[in-house]
């Protein structure tokens, strides 16, 4: 099915896909910025085909039809049920047992739609994900998808991975914060340069 999604976005739109060679080994999380609903479908494809790479999406408004229900999980989207930006208590142990079997977690950690204006605040959740379970973050910048339209541009920025070690004699809200940091960097640092039209510097 990645195979079959990569030929397809590839022959709709001009994809450029930069940082292949910074994928690090499962486990571990990817952080992107969100831009539209489709976004996935412009990151998944260009992974390893294995393992499966997980990703959320509300219940309420994603899995609201039977059909949705049937299909989604079978390309890895769980629902989730989300509270005051919260995530509820199953969607954390989903996301922390896919870590601990080896996969791969596609997360978006401005939590809603972007939509071009620039990077939004990030939730400190991804902090939590990875300095719990001691996996890197690798960080994929999308640039094109809020002007979707066929055979327009779309560029891909996947980013050297980012350690979850800061000093372990910090306090947890620190080391969390110290980590969203760093995510929040490298994503607006790749988006700036596609902005300027300047290549990424080699991984």
């Amino acid at each position: 099915m990645r195979r079959a999604a990569r030929w397809v976005v590839k022959h709709l739109f001009r994809v450029t896909v930069t940082g292949l060679e910074n994928i690090p080994r499962p486990p571990f999380i990817i952080a992107a910025n969100h831009q539209a609903w489709f976004d996935p479908a412009f990151i998944i494809p260009f992974f390893p085909e294995s393992p499966v790479i997980y990703t959320m999406a509300k219940r309420e408004t994603v899995f609201n039809r039977a059909w949705k229900r049937r299909l989604l999980p079978l390309i890895g989207v769980f629902p989730i049920s989300p509270h005051q930006g919260q995530l509820d208590e199953q969607g954390l142990r989903t996301v922390y047992q896919i870590l601990e079997r080896g996969g791969v977690m596609l997360i978006f950690p401005e939590g809603r739609y972007s939509r071009g204006r620039g990077l939004r605040p990030l939730k400190v959740g991804i902090g939590h994900f990875a300095l719990q379970a001691g996996v890197p973050i690798c960080p994929v910048a999308v640039h094109g998808t809020d002007v979707l339209r066929p055979f327009s541009r779309v560029e891909v920025d996947i980013g050297p991975p980012i350690l979850p070690d800061p000093p372990a004699w910090w306090e947890l809200s620190r080391r969390v914060t110290g980590v969203v940091d760093r995510v929040r960097v490298a994503l607006q640092s790749a988006l700036n340069r596609r902005r300027r039209g300047e290549r990424p510097p080699p991984g």
